[in-house]
């Protein structure tokens, strides 16, 4: 009776973590909506076709990569190049995964499949919200899976809608700034300790100086650097603490 008891309030948990990860993301879609028009658009105009778009909305989930690759093949780039291009923007997942391993190290193989699968910045920025609020720490997966869930169909339809509908979209109007916007909304709130905010300063500040730089590799760069001031700076406090204790 007690073990059903157990069972029961763990499940409502986890159902009320998956409820709190949707209505986290919900806030997001509308940010969705101009990037994933363009996306599609643009995925057409690169000559994937409209289900090609759809497909590589759905597979991919990754909004930068997936505009550097279809530049590049609207631009006539080899496909080779084109996807390692692709990749390259998405070298900041690295980053992501590094911060999100050491909490899901007891996580199986299949959930680690789950988390990687739908690791994006926007799910990748509601968890660690999550996670500095302490809210159900015991059902991690399942709050990441309450936002992805929401993300990722309206990801795939904002870009369906714009493959199909792409001739009515001027592929000019270069809407998807959105997304980087929402993006800041969402961290800013985030940065409560000196050694955050320097970092993000720091971060922001070399993305925009190494915008320049071929395949992208000024935004790897720029976040590799944010990360490696934000430490030297957690360091450094830590040391003053430790030496005015004495």
């Amino acid at each position: 009776m007690s073990r059903a008891v157990d069972h029961a309030a763990n499940h409502a948990a986890s159902r009320a973590a998956f409820k709190a990860g949707v209505i986290e993301c919900l806030q997001l879609i509308p940010s969705y909506i101009p990037f994933g028009l363009v996306c599609g658009v643009a995925s057409v105009q690169a000559g994937l076709g409209e289900w090609g778009a759809v497909a590589l909305a759905a597979f991919a989930f990754a909004g930068s990569a997936q505009a550097v690759l279809t530049q590049f093949l609207s631009s006539g780039a080899p496909l080779t190049i084109a996807i390692l291009s692709g990749l390259v923007v998405n070298l900041r997942i690295a980053v992501y995964s590094a911060a999100i391993a050491p909490r899901i190290k007891g996580a199986t193989a299949k959930e680690r499949v789950l988390w990687a699968a739908f690791l994006v910045d926007q799910t990748f920025i509601s968890n660690e919200a999550r996670h500095q609020r302490g809210e159900h720490m015991n059902h991690p997966l399942a709050f990441y899976l309450g936002c992805a869930l929401t993300l990722w169909p309206w990801w795939v339809l904002m870009n369906a809608i714009g493959a199909f509908a792409g001739a009515k979209l001027p592929a000019s109007w270069q809407l998807d700034f959105t997304i980087p916007l929402s993006f800041v909304a969402m961290v800013v709130p985030l940065l409560k300790s000196r050694s955050q905010i320097l970092a993000a300063i720091a971060g922001g500040a070399a993305g925009v100086l190494l915008y320049a730089m071929p395949l992208k590799l000024g935004l790897i760069a720029a976040c590799a650097l944010g990360t490696c001031v934000g430490m030297a700076v957690d360091a450094l406090l830590k040391i003053k603490t430790t030496e005015a204790t004495r």
